[in-house]
């Protein structure tokens, strides 16, 4: 018996991150992060401007995808990882999209999208690896979603493997010239062990030529602590969850999308994140009410540590067009 449940987990193909870290991660986490997250239950970065609100910035970023992704007055979207579902409503609401498809790992997510009853938004409840159009999309948007596909590997040539089904799915959902628009925290380019335990001096790209300075022991101890927090984020807060670097992604896109549009804007991870740390705080009490003092404590320790990193150039948020050849 032993044998064959092996030998079925091997003909099993990885799916991304399980049920089990989708349900911790949004649906019990969630609770506290509907504090959080403004008016428009936007759970990704927003696309800031001077004088913006949060809740203005996610709108922003709502309308730069669908703009992008040539969503607009489009028969059929696909939002991969929709959430509470606003990019649904913006899309048929704003950009005049006849029918809007979203699909989410989250049965809480799904039921608050699906009782606000929005016209020409459907809500699915699947994995992206399992989903099946009822007929080609005009364009697909996957705000950090990739970030769940690749699982906790650190080996470069699976993670762009499992990248790469991704993408194979997407170019099978699209039309002709159809177009994916893809937001995601990715780590710098030097790659996720370097973006982790280097100082932030180092982490810049060097275009001289000359030799890097050495480590000294305090650069050691701060790589040290990034890899711990690092770890209980993803214990904590994200399991089963990993960052791609924006070569990865070209790596697994390559021949299936030529690549229309690309840029890091990392300010804008910082202007969000501290947001909802302002407000994650504010809500502390509330939030120890709703999953316990030890949850909260967890996602404001994270949300600090990612403030950071953003700063440091860690890492940054890439925000990718593609198009389907």
């Amino acid at each position: 018996m032993g044998t064959v449940g092996n030998e079925a987990k091997k003909r099993t193909p990885y799916k991304g991150t399980s049920s089990k870290a989708i349900l911790h991660q949004y649906d019990f986490l969630g609770d506290f992060y509907r504090l959080t997250l403004g008016p428009e239950l936007v759970f990704s970065y927003g696309m800031w401007e001077e004088g913006d609100t949060l809740d203005s910035a996610q709108v922003r970023k709502l309308d730069h995808h669908a703009e992008a992704a040539r969503a607009v007055g489009a028969d059929r979207v696909l939002d991969i990882g929709c959430g509470y579902g606003s990019l649904l409503r913006r899309l048929v609401e704003t950009h005049h999209v006849a029918h809007a498809v979203g699909i989410t790992m989250s049965p809480a997510q799904a039921a608050w999208a699906r009782d606000q009853h929005w016209p020409g938004c459907e809500v699915r409840v699947e994995n992206w690896f399992d989903h099946e159009p009822g007929g080609p999309y005009d364009a697909i948007i996957a705000i950090e979603v990739i970030e769940h596909c690749a699982g906790n590997t650190m080996w470069r040539t699976q993670r762009v493997a499992r990248y790469r089904e991704f993408f194979e799915r997407c170019h099978s959902w699209l039309r002709p010239a159809g177009r994916l628009s893809v937001q995601a925290n990715a780590w710098n380019e030097r790659g996720w062990l370097a973006s982790l335990v280097l100082p932030p001096q180092q982490l810049a790209p060097d275009r001289s030529g000359g030799t890097r300075e050495g480590l000294g022991l305090k650069d050691i101890l701060g790589g040290v602590k990034n890899v711990r927090e690092g770890l209980h984020a993803s214990r904590k807060v994200y399991p089963e969850c990993f960052l791609p670097t924006r070569d990865e992604l070209i790596e697994a896109s390559r021949g299936l999308f030529g690549i229309v549009e690309e840029r890091s804007d990392p300010d804008d991870g910082v202007a969000t994140v501290r947001s909802w740390l302002e407000k994650a705080e504010a809500n502390r009490v509330r939030g120890a009410e709703l999953i316990g003092e030890s949850a909260v404590s967890d996602i404001i320790r994270e949300q600090k540590t990612a403030l950071r990193f953003l700063r440091e150039g860690r890492f940054t948020v890439v925000r990718m067009v593609f198009e389907k050849l």
